[in-house]
């Protein structure tokens, strides 16, 4: 006999407080009176506490003192010989080179034959190695339970650290479990203590490593880079319009490299890219969607002497995707003479001439290099005119101790200050005049509603931003794979979610009306460089052998019982009690 749980045993302090609990309890003498008038007040007031009596071995004690006894050998585990169950904890290395043809059946065989060395009653957990771990099965489940899952494992993830699955699966395997890892990676070093079963086989592979679309007089160009890895030396490349075949080229490696471009029709929407079948499917497609339109929306509010100064019409017709907007409320970037209010998903630029005698500031000026909106602004030869006063916020641009940009904190959005005489001095004519606009413009790019980059990789995030005064709590928007799997993004304003399956997902709302599509594909060179994997076993802490678990006794069959016995004596008791009171 032995205990599994021998903590559980502290449950047997009940034995006593049942005791306890009959020896001192409150009993009223039973007395026939004729009627209770005959009484003084205060003889029909009864005692008040408990108090000590003889012990009465009613059946109801010994019911109460056997459930009592069964729950505390229940929870210590009581056991009458046998080995106990066994836990298996399962590691798989989830790295798309696993996918390969020849070494995922490899792997799976060895789970197989792992899982069946197991007894029907012992336990296995199964791991997914990735940036976060990943529990597939389990904790502490059955190997049939184990078996059903692993024929739906498909490797995706692009090379990643496994060290945090490793921590976490000997947490799980602590008291006694084992560990086993399948991968086809040189044995880690330093974790003698994990069974390594390599599965991988050296294999030579091709990948598309690089694909984008690129305007054209006549439609579009697409641009690709293919390498080679190991003794290929050429392949095919197929370009598909949906399921309309559009061309093939043939691939030559130079150096393990081939560049392909193509001609593409205008308004095709989904291109397909396929490889020549090799050793892994995964890294041989790639879809390409065009760019999503994220057009920024500026609501010009100065007055018009200022406006046509500073030259806003002709800076905004010079830069891409912007569009003017009447309604401040729709802007995203919003341009005034003094400060007004701000939402979230605002940008605002105050230009503010100040109140005195114009001053002309021809440099040097002190430019805040780290500042995104200052990228590329030099201010060489400007000539910079506008008063002495302060301005709020950070310093970016400065004349000697005169601050001339500034940026305000602001409870929503963000501001700027522009101190600037507009009908003065060369600023609006110099090239940096453009440039600071161009990027004030892509800052406030991300806070244009919809889906913020058309092509995702995997192990990526594809992100969408969602309209002002809505949120995920609102929307619930969610990401609809391929093969029709639908999962919820998380974040506020910007919804995020990281694809598992290559192809085209579709951005959907609450209301199942699709918001946009994004493109996955896998990228990793590492990955898909098949050379250095290989095939060989270590073992680590050892696992049950065959033998010992078919002989191997069904333990818990002793907690089923406790736990019969237990309900069983709850249910005798509470009957006997129910017939006392009636």
């Amino acid at each position: 006999m032995s205990f599994t749980a021998p903590w559980g045993l502290l449950a047997a302090l009940a034995l006593p407080a049942i005791v306890v609990l009959h020896l001192y309890r409150n009993r009223l003498p039973e007395r026939r009176v004729a009627a209770l008038f005959l009484f003084p007040p205060q003889a029909l007031i009864a005692g008040a506490g408990r108090t000590r009596t003889r012990l009465l071995r009613t059946p109801s004690l010994w019911l109460e003192l056997l459930a009592a006894l069964a729950l505390a050998l229940w929870l210590g585990g009581l056991t009458f010989g046998g080995r106990q169950a066994a836990h298996v904890v399962l590691v798989l290395d989830d790295s798309a080179s696993m996918a390969a043809a020849a070494v995922r059946p490899r792997a799976l065989q060895a789970a197989a034959e792992t899982l069946d060395a197991l007894a029907a009653g012992d336990l296995v957990t199964v791991l997914r190695t990735g940036p976060r771990p990943q529990v597939l099965v389990g904790p502490r489940a059955l190997p049939a339970e184990a078996m059903r899952a692993l024929a739906d494992w498909l490797p995706v993830q692009p090379r990643h650290d496994p060290e945090p699955t490793f921590e976490l699966a000997r947490e799980l395997a602590h008291g006694g479990g084992a560990v086993v890892l399948l991968t086809d990676a040189p044995l880690p070093a330093g974790h003698e203590d994990l069974t390594v079963i390599a599965c991988g086989t050296g294999a030579a592979n091709a990948a598309i490593l690089t694909a984008v679309r690129v305007a054209a007089a006549d439609g579009e160009r697409l641009r690709a880079r293919i390498a080679a890895f190991g003794s290929l030396t050429a392949s095919g490349l197929s370009l598909f319009a949906d399921e309309r075949a559009l061309g093939r080229q043939s691939l030559v490696f130079r150096d393990g490299i081939a560049d392909v471009e193509l001609d593409v029709p205008a308004g095709v929407q989904v291109l397909r890219l396929e490889l020549d079948p090799d050793a892994l499917a995964l890294d041989d497609r790639a879809w390409l969607l065009p760019p999503p339109s994220r057009v920024v929306a500026i609501a010009d509010e100065l007055p018009p002497e200022t406006s046509a100064a500073l030259a806003i019409d002709r800076v905004l017709a010079a830069l891409p995707q912007v569009r003017s907007e009447r309604s401040s409320a729709a802007a995203q970037l919003v341009l005034r003479a003094a400060p007004g209010s701000l939402s979230p998903d605002q940008f605002e630029v105050v230009v503010d001439r100040g109140a005195g005698e114009a001053v002309a500031w021809r440099g040097p000026f002190v430019v805040d290099r780290s500042a995104p909106e200052l990228a590329g602004v030099q201010l060489q030869g400007v000539v910079w005119v506008g008063t002495r006063n302060e301005l709020p916020g950070r310093v970016l641009v400065a004349a000697g101790s005169q601050a001339l940009l500034t940026e305000e904190p602001v409870a929503a959005g963000r501001r700027w200050w522009l101190r600037l005489d507009a009908a003065s001095g060369n600023l609006t004519k110099a090239p940096d005049w453009p440039v600071f606009w161009a990027n004030l413009a892509e800052l406030a790019r991300a806070q244009v509603p919809g889906v913020e980059t058309a092509q995702v990789e995997l192990g990526g995030e594809a992100r969408y931003r969602l309209e002002p005064g809505r949120n995920q709590a609102l929307e619930q928007l969610a990401l609809v794979a391929p093969d029709g799997a639908r999962v919820l993004g998380g974040g506020e304003r910007t919804v995020g979610f990281v694809p598992r399956t290559p192809g085209v997902h579709t951005f959907t709302g609450s209301d199942e009306r699709p918001r946009g599509r994004c493109a996955v594909r896998f990228v990793d060179a590492a990955e898909s460089d098949l050379r250095a994997t290989r095939s060989e076993r270590r073992e680590g802490v050892p696992l049950p052998s065959h033998g010992a678990a078919a002989a191997a006794r069904d333990t818990g069959f002793e907690r089923r019982l406790l736990a019969l016995l237990v309900l069983l004596c709850v249910l005798t008791d509470w009957w006997l009690l129910s017939r006392r009171a009636a």
